[in-house]
């Protein structure tokens, strides 16, 4: 494919994702947090300025392919740098109608990064944003749309080989009506992520790892994650995610095939067996959603796995 159609393809479809996010949408921003192997910034806004270049990644969820006005979620995130690389801007938006409630976000994170021996790196970062969601007020008995603080924390350890972080990435999201009850609160997770990258014969890298999860009242949740880049060009993975940190934890299989279409193009295809943030996905005939990634980073000093 000449490399000014792998643009164009790229830009129309970033342009209908965005136009896409001004419509009335329905969902919770922990849908963000299943997309983390393409989005690390989901979980940890420490994580932002970690790939040494501006990247933006837009993501395009669907249930039900081939059938008009079925559900679907579109994001977009990007970050990039400051000050000489060591501080780290990031910023998300969500616009999801697949779960249960309808909701818009948007979120900006600042990190700061601390140059290590042997060229590792740590960065600590904070995030802060909005949601929008349309919550039923018992004490009024209307249903308005409430707009709820956002705010997390993380930590990111990064070097050639091993990566991993610490993060609280919602303390706060909640919701009260007049009389102190609770409309909505955020699941807020504690999540512990840890990797390794290493050769595979001489054009192979594997890329195992593990998330852990904490929610109060709730057990443990663990991710098993396993992908594989052959010649830095085409990458395949899979996930075994048990009790997810989503509104309701779900065990289902994560799939995906990537493809480094220039060095600033990269389209990617996800697989869930479930639809992590909808609780009631069982119900219907197709519980499995589908989703396509692109990420745009030009000027790429380095191939970013």
């Amino acid at each position: 494919m000449p490399r000014f159609v792998r643009v164009r393809f790229f830009l129309l479809f970033l342009t209908a994702l965005c136009g896409g996010l001004v419509q009335p949408v329905q969902a919770q921003r922990e849908v963000l947090y299943s997309q983390y192997l393409v989005n690390p910034l989901a979980i940890n806004p420490a994580y932002a300025r970690a790939r040494e270049s501006f990247q933006l990644t837009a993501l395009l969820r669907r249930k039900w392919l081939g059938v008009r006005g079925a559900p679907l979620t579109q994001s977009v995130a990007a970050d990039g740098a400051v000050a000489n690389g060591r501080v780290g801007l990031g910023f998300q938006a969500l616009n999801d109608r697949m779960g249960l409630f309808a909701a818009t976000g948007v979120s900006g994170s600042v990190a700061y990064r601390f140059n290590l021996p042997a060229l590792a790196r740590l960065s600590i970062g904070v995030q802060g944003g909005v949601n929008v969601l349309p919550l039923y007020d018992y004490a009024t008995a209307s249903s308005l749309n409430r707009a709820i603080a956002s705010f997390g924390v993380g930590v990111y350890y990064q070097s050639d080989r091993f990566f991993g972080g610490i993060s609280l990435p919602e303390l706060t999201g909640r919701a009260l009506d007049l009389s102190g009850r609770f409309l909505y609160q955020s699941v807020r997770p504690l999540m512990v992520q840890a990797g390794t990258r290493f050769a595979v014969g001489d054009n192979a890298v594997l890329i195992p790892s593990v998330l852990i999860s904490k929610i109060a009242d709730r057990p443990v949740g663990a991710d098993l994650n396993a992908r594989i880049w052959f010649h830095e060009q085409i990458g395949l993975g899979i996930s075994y995610r048990h009790n997810s940190p989503g509104l309701v934890q779900t065990n289902y299989l994560h799939a995906l095939a990537e493809y480094q279409f220039t060095k600033a193009i990269r389209i990617s295809y996800l697989f869930y067996s479930q639809t992590p943030e909808n609780p009631n996905a069982s119900l219907y005939f197709q519980p499995s959603v589908h989703e396509i990634a692109l990420r745009f980073s030009p000027g790429a000093l380095q191939f970013v796995y």
